[in-house]
């Protein structure tokens, strides 16, 4: 299954002028893809410019940071992928609107 976003740009925005691990990269992106279609309870679109951002910036972090997570470093998402995605969170408040 091809990644939700094309490996050249996810090896442009992590610097590899090679095609080593493309397998992890693929792997890391579905993920990422995933993890943005669950936060913001929307279908991951890749030409959403604020989602592939946040995608690449949680890529960037599994690649980077590929050791398990210890109580002295607890996970949080990457800089930035919070402010990212909020505008896009799909938000439920049990607020009913009245009938017009």
């Amino acid at each position: 299954m091809p990644p939700p976003l094309p490996l050249a740009l996810i090896r442009a925005h992590l610097n590899l002028d090679d095609d080593r691990d493309s397998d992890l990269l693929t792997h890391y992106a579905h993920v990422a893809a995933q993890r943005v279609q669950a936060y913001t309870g929307q279908p991951f679109a890749p030409d959403n410019p604020l989602m592939a951002q946040a995608a690449l910036l949680l890529v960037a972090h599994q690649y980077e940071a590929r050791k398990a997570v210890s109580f002295a470093n607890g996970y949080r998402l990457p800089f930035g992928v919070h402010d990212l995605l909020s505008p896009l969170k799909d938000r439920i408040t049990g607020h009913q609107p009245e009938a017009a």
